[in-house]
């Protein structure tokens, strides 16, 4: 039989030593601290996409409401278009085709404009990313980024009220110096930090 030309090291046993070992778990560290923001900055950017994506499609479901019923998902004396709606019931209800009263009074042909995966839930009363579907088949649609309502976790929305194809833009917009929007229909979401007032990263759909 062949003998193997490798030299045992005299009083070394097989495995790591701990010298090794620490160095080893050093390397991990570093490089786990190096990976940690180029993961945080991902996870930043699907939630921004997600959210701007949402916000689009709750624009969309509205626009879809106005083509079928010639109105806005609001009651009739509703009119003053710097009033600001939220993703919750009052709004979601018509337009998920909910039985709820105020989904069969605004939307008796109970149509499903708005449809969506389930809301996970962060805490008491409070949901990500998607809508709470409830029984009666209405529910809330929450953004992805966790905050409370009322400064956070719903979507915002403004309307054309009085029908002239234009929209009074949100004061924390300061992206330009016209006070008004050629818009029907704005959406928006306050953001990772939750304020609406420190605007840089506001999602919005205009």
């Amino acid at each position: 039989m062949r003998k193997s030309l490798a030299k045992q090291i005299p009083g070394r046993a097989g495995g790591f030593t701990l010298l090794e070992l620490l160095v080893v778990i050093a390397i991990i560290g570093i490089l786990a601290g190096l990976m940690f923001p180029a993961a945080s900055g991902a996870l930043r950017r699907a939630e921004k996409t997600n959210a701007q994506n949402t916000a689009y499609n709750l624009k969309n479901a509205i626009s879809a409401y106005f083509t079928e019923y010639r109105k806005y998902p609001v009651e009739s004396g509703m009119t003053n278009e710097t009033d600001e709606l939220r993703s919750d019931r009052k709004l979601m209800d018509p337009l998920m085709g909910s039985d709820s009263e105020d989904g069969l009074k605004l939307n008796p042909r109970k149509i499903a404009f708005y449809t969506g995966k389930q809301a996970k839930r962060k805490g008491p009363g409070v949901y990500i990313k998607g809508v709470t579907l409830e029984a009666d088949g209405g529910g809330e649609l929450w953004d992805p980024f966790g905050n409370e309502p009322p400064e956070g976790g719903y979507y915002f929305v403004r309307l054309d009220l009085d029908y002239n194809n234009r929209v009074e833009k949100p004061l924390w917009d300061t992206s330009s110096e016209s006070e008004v929007l050629p818009e029907s229909i704005l959406v928006w979401s306050s953001g990772k930090d939750g304020s609406e007032q420190d605007d840089a990263d506001n999602i919005k759909t205009w």
